[in-house]
């Protein structure tokens, strides 16, 4: 099975919106209109309380200014006073939500994996690994668990109830927007290469007699990298580069599909009651490491099941290394084995009605032996390591979690080698040094690069300014064209605008991101192009539900600031390049709800927050 579709996306092609500022009315705006023109719809038991001063802090990354601007003036048409606090990162900005340090926060959420328990889980469950919100509520956790149990003919569902839960009844967050990205290009590359889910291996040069000799230079904004640890890595800063400097079981497809394509697996198989998945390994992919001149060479260690056993028990493992970031994906995870019994692939079927061995030897040489250890593998003579991954309940979504960073293959010996010694649980940072801490592969005084990598590309050394990166020679040997292009430097430019002036100037040839305002500039300009999908960010305002904020204990004032919000007035401010959603899930799942707010229901709830307010 090269190739199976897991989660049919829901996203609708985005819209344009043409509406001005000055001429979108917002909710507070047509409250007035309506109950003067409509009466009352029905009696208020709260119709005479009076309404006082709503003070509110609201948190926000520097990069999200004009949206956080348009909410400001939609809360304060609405009658109440905002403080704005701007953090300068997303670093900044996960500790100061984190802390507590605000009222109401810009937050967003990318969902790489295409999933709705990854679009969730993290930031809803009370235990989640992103649950930044103080969000604690036994109701929400069950049906968090209940769906990741089903089937997708049934979570649509159980998925739509979660979500009108947490954003209308108990309304921890109120929708904003998803963006509609757009990946700028010099027209050195070929247009085709560029994806939603840009993998640098697909990178191609129109002249392609440029790959070996000519480095593609990317932008990122993000630089507050911490971490080479696949597990230990939860920003976009380092996330794009893990997913490149580790090979994974699976990959995912531009149109969020799973395959085999750049992976470490032939073939993956599925048994018909979806909790057991086997995976038959390649024996041509070997880890690279970098030496003290960060030259890079051959390790002689060849992945192999051992090293996914290793990775992929430390990913679910909470206690496993310190500060893990990407635990909660695996929740469902139960075991991880290398199969050395031939039988089983013979007896155990396929929802379809083929045995496991039948899928996994399509266009392969056929199964003679089961390896157990690395040492035993020759696949020409038809030796093959068998990697089984059993789920406590049916979940074909954890295919897809299979796909993110932080189910990356590392090498177990090295790692456990570089981790001696540490205690995990009293670890600290400016005393102890784990496996991957970015300061290692700083180019100076503190440089000693001792990555061992199985991804595409090979980061030999950084700096302030830049990663500096090359093909890995010895993956997928028997696939030599598998990375393109054989040299990379990826630039952190921090200001969306000055990624695009050196995108213009030829100083870069691919931007992940620049100001959606400016897409048609882009568009103008004969020597760029230009390729727009739905992104896999969903931003949304959050509350404060650490108990420290006067939005914590009032479900009525947190629908009072909802109700203000207008999709219209934030997508104008992007020229129109945004797509209205729900909730987190709406990049990978359309449930059917739609926010119901109606003129009066802001002065409605403020007056039920000033009745009950103690």
């Amino acid at each position: 099975m090269k190739k199976k579709r897991l989660v049919a996306l829901a996203l609708c092609t985005a819209m344009a919106v043409s509406a001005t500022g000055c001429n979108v009315k917002t909710k507070s705006d047509t409250t007035s209109a309506a109950a003067e023109n409509q009466g009352p719809t029905e009696a208020d038991p709260n119709a005479d309380v009076e309404i006082g001063e709503v003070n509110l802090k609201l948190l926000y990354q520097s990069s999200d200014e004009s949206v956080a601007n348009v909410i400001r003036d939609e809360l304060t048409k609405a009658g109440m006073n905002v403080e704005m606090s701007a953090a300068a990162d997303g670093a900044t900005f996960r500790e100061q939500e984190g802390n507590g340090n605000f009222d109401i926060a810009i937050s967003s959420w990318a969902n790489p994996v295409g999933t709705p328990d990854y679009g969730c889980r993290g930031i809803w469950e009370s235990t989640g690994d992103s649950n930044l919100l103080g969000i604690n509520d036994p109701k929400l956790d069950e049906l968090v668990n209940k769906a990741a149990g089903e089937t997708p003919d049934v979570y649509v569902k159980t998925y739509g109830e979660a979500e009108k839960y947490v954003v209308e009844e108990m309304t921890y967050m109120t929708p904003l927007y998803i963006g509609l990205t757009g990946r700028p290009y010099s027209n050195l590359l070929k247009g085709e290469s560029i994806t939603n889910n840009q993998r640098w291996e697909k990178l191609d040069y129109v002249d392609e007699s440029l790959r070996d000799t000519r480095p593609v230079v990317l932008t990122q904004t993000g630089s507050s990298i911490t971490t080479w640890d696949p597990i230990r890595a939860d920003d976009q800063s380092s996330g794009y580069t893990l997913d490149e400097l580790y090979i994974h079981l699976l990959t995912l497809q531009p149109d969020w599909s799973v395959s085999t394509d750049s992976s470490l697996s032939y073939n993956y198989a599925i048994s018909e009651d979806n909790k057991s998945y086997y995976f038959i390994l390649r024996d041509d992919c070997g880890f690279a490491r970098v030496d003290k001149d960060g030259k890079v060479y051959d390790s002689g260690v060849k992945v192999s099941g051992e090293d996914v056993v290793y990775s992929l028990n430390r990913a679910k493992d909470e206690n496993s290394t310190a500060m893990h970031k990407t635990y909660s994906m695996y929740t469902n995870l139960d075991t991880v084995e290398i199969v050395t019994d031939a039988a089983e692939l013979d007896s155990v079927k396929t929802v379809d009605g083929k045995t496991i061995r039948e899928v996994l030897e399509a266009d392969i040489t056929p199964i003679s032996k089961l390896a157990a250890t690395r040492d035993e593998v020759d696949n020409a003579a038809g030796s093959y390591q068998v990697v089984r991954c059993n789920t406590t309940v049916p979940y074909p979504q954890i295919l897809n979690c299979l796909t993110f960073h932080g189910a990356g293959i590392v090498d177990s010996e090295w790692v456990e080698k570089m981790n001696e010694g540490v205690d995990f649980a009293n670890y600290d940072a400016t005393k102890d040094r784990l496996y991957g801490d970015s300061v290692t592969t700083v180019e100076g005084a503190t440089y000693d690069n001792q990555l061992s990598l199985s991804g595409n590309y090979v980061l030999t050394s950084m700096n302030d300014y830049q990663m500096n990166f090359v093909a890995n020679p010895y993956l997928r040997t028997n696939d030599p064209e598998c990375t393109k292009i054989k040299s990379l430097v990826n630039k952190f430019i921090a200001d969306k605008d000055t990624a695009l002036s050196a995108l213009r100037s030829g100083d870069v040839d691919f931007c992940y991101s620049i100001p959606s305002t400016k897409y048609e500039v882009v568009e103008k300009d004969e020597n760029l192009g230009l390729n727009k999908f739905p992104g896999i960010r969903v931003y949304m305002l959050a509350f404060n539900m650490h108990g420290n904020s006067i939005v914590s204990d009032s479900v009525d004032l947190r629908k009072a600031i909802s109700s203000v919000i207008n999709y219209n007035d934030i997508s104008a401010v992007q020229a129109g390049n945004t797509i209205e959603c729900y909730s987190p899930l709406g990049t990978c799942l359309d449930a059917g709800n739609k926010l119901s707010y109606q003129p009066g229901d802001t002065e409605k709830y403020l007056r039920a927050y000033f009745a009950n307010k103690k």
